[in-house]
């Protein structure tokens, strides 16, 4: 079979997910015309605080990874950026016996210590390492919450429902539970969703922002999912929230899954309109310009991980005494035809 033919039998499976009509959308899902309901926008004087982080590989030696990992957050007052606060910039090597010393600085700054990380032993080098960047998010979150006043406004960039409990779980209900006691609108936004519909998992996000936008032209709104036929299915993520889909601006091309704590029940609607006063901007029409600057910040480049590397070596190799010809030989092999490449 010719690559052409297996380039077209790609392109027409693809053209599955996106081509299905509206209707059927809308019969399978349960979501109907009356579930979007329109935003508008509220500027206010409070504070935006928006929280991201990043994680990048530095250097792989099969068993062990060294990754750089930065945390964070932005301040705005309106639309006027006002700081960045980076609350971690630093190494984590990922082993799966030895990892507990590298959290524990971060669980005890959150006074969490008897979280039980047991779980990860012998988990995937990535997944530590993953996990290690999520719990210095939920660091700089709760110092954002700290610094926060009644009526600020945070945005968290992730979901507070999928399997937020394995292991954090006991975190976010902490961190829900403060933001709740301040006064504090707390929405979590997130710039990909694994939500699907029917038989294949066609994407939520592709197919409720299109069918928005030909049902609100002109307008941003917001769909709960509660009880609509999603997968996986919002009522059994094992956590007292909801969960909608939101186009911020009327300029956006696509809506974002957002996490809502049940505290916010009654004033969604008000925190969804503060965050679309903001979410204009030229940079990233349709997505609070906060989160965007926050991503920007904080998002570690190829560069980043090369100066590490390299600091890296240079320190292994000064205080040490190993040749770099030693060290290229414990290296995965991968890493050295980058390199050489």
């Amino acid at each position: 079979m010719s690559v052409r033919t297996n380039l077209e039998r790609a392109a027409e499976s693809l053209m599955q997910y996106l081509s299905t009509g509206p209707e059927e959308f809308m019969r399978q899902t349960g979501i109907k015309e009356s579930d979007f309901v329109p935003v508008e926008p509220q500027p206010f004087d409070g504070r935006i605080f928006a929280v991201d982080g990043s994680n990048i590989k530095v250097c792989d030696i099969s068993v062990v990874k060294a990754n750089q990992v930065r945390a964070g957050y932005v301040v705005y007052r309106g639309r006027r950026w006002e700081r960045t606060e980076v609350i971690y910039n630093d190494l984590l090597v990922a082993d799966r016996r030895a990892y507990m010393e590298w959290f524990r600085e971060p669980l005890e700054r959150l006074c969490m210590e008897d979280i039980d990380l047991s779980s990860l032993r012998g988990s995937e080098l990535d997944r530590i390492s993953t996990y290690f960047r999520e719990l210095q998010e939920y660091v700089a979150l709760d110092a954002a919450l700290s610094e926060s006043e009644e009526g600020d406004l945070i945005l968290y960039d992730g979901g507070f429902a999928i399997w937020k409990d394995r292991p954090f779980g006991k975190v976010v209900a902490e961190i829900i539970k403060r933001a709740s006691e301040r006064g504090v609108d707390l929405l979590g936004v997130s710039k990909s969703s694994s939500l699907s519909w029917g038989d294949i998992s066609m994407p939520l996000v592709y197919h409720v922002s299109r069918l928005g936008k030909r049902l609100l032209p002109g307008s941003a709104w917001y769909v709960d999912l509660s009880g609509k036929n999603v997968h996986p299915d919002p009522q059994e993520e094992r956590w007292q929230g909801s969960i909608y889909m939101v186009l911020f601006h009327p300029t956006g091309d696509r809506a974002f899954r957002v996490d809502v704590p049940s505290y916010m029940n009654r004033r969604v609607v008000h925190a969804l309109s503060k965050a679309s006063a903001f979410s204009g901007s030229s940079e990233s029409p349709g997505y609070p310009h906060a989160l965007f600057r926050a991503h920007r910040d904080l998002k570690l480049s190829y560069h980043d991980s090369e100066m590490s590397w390299f600091k890296m070596m240079e320190t292994i190799a000064k205080r040490h005494q190993v040749s770099m010809r030693d060290l290229r030989s414990a290296m995965d092999y991968h890493e050295i035809l980058e390199i050489t490449g």
